[in-house]
């Protein structure tokens, strides 16, 4: 569910931009919602219109129409505008774990930091424990959390790491209890480069092919094993994240996975005019399926033409 991760996410880089703002009870409401939203047990985007979303423990009108933003947009305008009046704070920066507004100003200020990688220069060097309130602790800390935030916005070229995708998914075919196995993301929408790989698996029997699929030689760093998802990296540091889906359900996955996000927006713009709903599970009439076994099935349904997964941008 990785619109509640983001969502979530974003809402705390509010909530921390507020605080150091000063105002008062805010910066609590955004992050008791950042909560709200992490804990959610389905993706936000299935909740449907802002009005179900008010119904969420601690999800006020303002809060609920940041989320329906970044669903469907991707961006939540009002964070923008703040990093822009308080510094002009890169956003990658506010990913770090454990460092807040007033210490990225430090640390520009300082060092003229513009980026993680300006940030891990630093830190390697020794020179952020040089900071008033900073001690060699909290720079191996700062250092660490900075490191993770590199790895995932590394970018790898597709055609070197083509092999090793491929290799993967006949291993993962190769299992028990594995109907279908599809690459998604920006891989099957053949980008120039990928920064992780989405890998769809088809199972009755997902906690089974989960731990064989963590089992595999080529796995390393496990950091997420369950029935519905299991993540972990490859030898070469890419990230995959293998989603285990019921096959009723498999072209809207598909659809949902590959992408890109401009692209599922666009469509779901589409399901809402028609007042349907579109998700990485089906299209839904009211709560009832009418279209989620292909991915052909859906756009019929929705009276568009079908996109290859290259032609897959902004428009429908």
């Amino acid at each position: 569910m990785e619109n509640n991760k983001v969502i979530a996410g974003l809402l705390r880089q509010i909530a921390a931009l507020l605080q150091e703002q000063g105002v008062d009870f805010k910066p609590a409401a955004y992050r008791r919602a950042a909560q709200v939203i992490e804990e959610l047990d389905k993706d936000v985007s299935e909740i449907g219109d802002e009005k179900e979303l008010k119904k969420l423990p601690g999800i006020g009108d303002a809060i609920a129409g940041k989320i329906i933003e970044y669903l469907e947009t991707g961006k939540m305008t009002a964070l923008e505008d703040m990093r822009i009046t308080q510094g002009n704070i890169p956003a990658e920066l506010m990913d770090i774990e454990g460092l807040g507004p007033a210490r990225v100003r430090q640390i520009q200020s300082e060092f003229g930091v513009k980026s993680v990688a300006d940030l891990i220069k630093i830190a390697e060097e020794g020179k952020l424990r040089t900071l008033p309130r900073f001690s060699e602790l909290m720079e191996k800390k700062v250092l660490e959390n900075a490191k993770r935030v590199k790895e995932r916005t590394k970018r790898f070229p597709r055609e070197e790491i083509k092999e090793d995708v491929d290799k993967l998914l006949k291993k993962i075919k190769a299992l028990k209890n594995v109907q279908a196995v599809e690459v998604a993301g920006s891989f099957r929408r053949e980008k120039e480069t990928v920064g992780d790989i989405d890998i769809l698996v088809v199972t009755s029997k997902p906690k089974e092919v989960s731990d064989a699929v963590a089992e595999l030689k080529d796995v390393r760093n496990v950091v997420a094993h369950g029935d519905k998802k299991l993540s972990f990296d490859l030898k070469s540091g890419l990230r995959v994240d293998v989603r285990f889906v019921r096959k009723d359900q498999w072209g809207a996955a598909l659809l949902y996975f590959t992408g890109s996000k401009e692209h599922n927006i666009a469509m779901r713009k589409v399901a809402i005019k028609k007042g349907w709903k579109l998700n990485e599970y089906g299209l839904f009439k009211g709560d009832a399926v009418i279209a989620s076994k292909t991915e052909e099935e859906i756009y019929k349904k929705l009276e568009l033409n079908y996109y290859e997964p290259s032609q897959r941008t902004g428009r429908v």
